[in-house]
């Protein structure tokens, strides 16, 4: 994810979130946003921990059929309990807001580790390309693809460097959609450069593979910078 640049909308949206959610969650800052959604840092008011929401984008929430898919996507992606994946404790849908809470994890996404050390050692890039594996792994063995694994979804924790994926299936939220008009407003389906050629060629009965074949554009990136 980017690193959130405000505007007018995005205060409007933060204050609408803010009414919304306040009752339950208080908002503290944005944590990035991407083509499939933005991220809050926030706390949790009744169980007294730190968690971080993700609300699909409102260009894209009025969509009632990528509504309904992003929050069963969601649904799915919450039954995958494994180290090395980011929980997903709720997903829920109030006032136009569409969103699901997940662990907030302390540290960094892999894509700003390179962006500050360049590459990885040998030793580094093979521990976090098998936690990665084993995590996706879990996933397909439960018919969950991801999608869209790229650095930007790989977050190591700060004291372990465990790294843990997130966003399991939110991308097939928006590509099932069969509408082409998404991705001519700006909307990233997948992350082109991290797509296997089946993926990129459109094709939507993708399986494991596909995430395999990011996988290993991912490790090369890491050892290579």
């Amino acid at each position: 994810m980017s690193e959130p640049v405000a505007t007018t909308a995005d205060a409007e949206l933060r204050a609408h979130v803010t009414r919304v959610l306040g009752p339950h969650y208080e908002i503290e800052h944005e944590l990035g946003r991407g083509g499939m959604g933005i991220v809050y840092c926030a706390r949790d008011r009744r169980l007294k921990r730190t968690v971080a929401i993700k609300l699909l984008p409102p260009e894209l929430a009025f969509r009632s059929d990528i509504r309904s898919r992003f929050l069963r996507e969601a649904e799915t992606a919450a039954q995958l309990s494994h180290p090395n994946i980011v929980p997903i404790y709720s997903v829920d849908e109030m006032e136009n807001l569409v969103f699901f809470v997940m662990a907030f994890v302390d540290g960094k996404n892999l894509a700003l580790q390179l962006h500050e050390k360049g590459r990885l050692g040998i030793g580094e890039t093979r521990r976090v390309m098998r936690e990665v594996a084993d995590a996706l792994a879990f996933a397909h063995a439960r018919g969950v693809v991801h999608r869209d694994v790229k650095p930007d979804n790989v977050l190591l924790e700060k004291d372990s460097g465990r790294a843990m994926v997130t966003d399991f299936g939110i991308a097939r939220a928006v590509s099932d959609s069969g509408d082409s008009r998404l991705t001519a407003t700006g909307m990233a389906i997948g992350t082109p450069a991290y797509m296997s050629p089946e993926q990129a060629a459109g094709e939507r009965d993708i399986d494991g593979r596909s995430d395999l074949y990011a996988l290993g554009i991912v490790a090369y990136q890491m050892l290579t910078g």
